[in-house]
């Protein structure tokens, strides 16, 4: 898919958003409250210490979680996959049971029963997926929102300025209104695409289009028909104000 288009599907009933193109300028606003650990799942061993219980590498404390976190601002593949944890006692207290259930989520990239686990008290499992998808479980989904919202400002920006002259001023953007990512919640949970592609601009308005693909990730990289699109993110440069108008039951 071009980075020209964004992908969101939102499952409620497991707490997860399956996502593509939501790029994060600054992981460290990934989790609301920085982790204080991590279990890297993703077979690693250059990164953190190794941990003998879990055969995992863990990353310990909030400086180093915040250490990762920045590298994968620069680079998203190095984020991989990896459960947050509260307490490394507690991760001690893990199953052989517990750990083969990890080891499933890493390599199936889904849960077998709940994905969030007591002894963990874990917030996230982050999972890079293939071709560029990112799967996250949120105990908390609307964590979420604050991530859509930047996306969406940071994105309307690139495009405004896309062409500017070097000497000339970029064009600030207000930011999307956090509160309002709860409206695109219906298409969300069909698996929606937002094509900043398939933009239009009328004055200095300009109108990106929403399309439902449900789990058809084929067809998420091409042209939708402008006859299928169920409802538009318009910005207005003259007034600062965001219009959404989404029309789908």
């Amino acid at each position: 898919m071009s980075e020209d288009m964004l992908y969101v599907h939102y499952e409620t009933v497991s707490n997860y958003v399956l996502s593509k193109g939501i790029a994060v300028k600054d992981y460290t606003k990934l989790a609301r409250k920085l982790p204080e650990n991590l279990l890297l799942v993703d077979g690693r061993k250059s990164i953190g210490t190794y941990d003998n219980h879990t055969g995992f590498q863990v990353i310990k404390g909030q400086e180093n979680v915040k250490a990762f976190f920045q590298k994968g601002t620069d680079n998203q593949a190095a984020m991989g996959k990896w459960i947050d944890f509260v307490n490394v006692d507690m991760l001690h207290l893990l199953t052989p049971i517990e750990i083969s259930e990890i080891l499933y989520i890493a390599h199936a990239h889904t849960h077998l029963h709940s994905p969030f686990y007591y002894k963990l008290q874990n917030n996230y499992i982050y999972l890079t997926l293939p071709n560029g998808f990112i799967k996250m479980y949120y105990r908390y989904l609307e964590q979420f929102h604050e991530l859509f919202a930047e996306a969406i400002t940071v994105k309307l920006k690139e495009k405004v300025n896309e062409k500017k002259r070097f000497y000339q001023k970029s064009k600030e953007i207000a930011p999307f209104p956090i509160e309002r990512v709860k409206e695109f919640i219906p298409i969300f949970k069909e698996g929606a695409v937002i094509s900043f592609r398939q933009m239009s601009i009328e004055g200095n308005t300009y109108c990106i289009p929403l399309f439902i693909a449900e789990d058809r990730y084929a067809s998420i990289g091409g042209r939708f028909n402008e006859k299928d699109s169920v409802g538009t993110i318009c910005y207005d440069m003259d007034r600062n104000e965001w219009k959404i108008d989404i029309d789908f039951e």
